[in-house]
């Protein structure tokens, strides 16, 4: 049985995502229903001056530079006393050679962005981090200090 009560607020809440998503696509940050892939995407456009593109194995073009591009995002769960952090997900989907970054995006149970790695083709590719097309950021993230890059915004 439909609780009905349930359901007229969960639909006034599915309004206000419309709504959101609306302010967004003038914004220029979201063009379809996925609202934080969008979102996530077009941070790293204005981030690292790219030129976006629905390709196979990456999302965006240097405009100075001319390297590609692929872009990916996780939530931290936890942060343990012991200086360890545990994310929602690993960064799946992401192809071999077929970029020359990875952009981890990193994000809190908010969804600000809190941290963001460039992390070059070699280091996600040969140093064994990439398995089966997903990169468990959890089992290395204390090793990409290097690559953090600084959050605008």
């Amino acid at each position: 049985m439909l609780n009905v009560e349930k359901f007229k607020k969960a639909q006034r809440l599915v309004n206000k995502i419309a709504k959101i998503r609306e302010e967004l696509h003038d914004l220029d940050y979201n063009d379809s229903l996925k609202i934080l892939p969008d979102f996530v995407e077009r941070y790293a456009r204005d981030r690292f001056d790219l030129e976006l593109k629905n390709a196979k194995g990456y999302d965006g073009i240097g405009k100075s530079d001319g390297k590609r591009y692929q872009i990916k995002y996780t939530y931290i769960k936890e942060r343990t006393s012991d200086g360890k952090v545990k994310f929602t997900n690993a960064l799946d989907n992401i192809k071999r050679d077929t970029f020359d970054f990875l952009v981890a995006v990193i994000l809190d149970k908010n969804y600000n962005i809190i941290e963001v790695f460039k992390i070059p083709h070699e280091k996600v590719c040969q140093e064994g981090w990439l398995r089966n097309q997903s990169f468990r950021i959890e089992k290395v993230y204390n090793q990409l200090k290097e690559f953090k890059v600084p959050v605008i915004g």
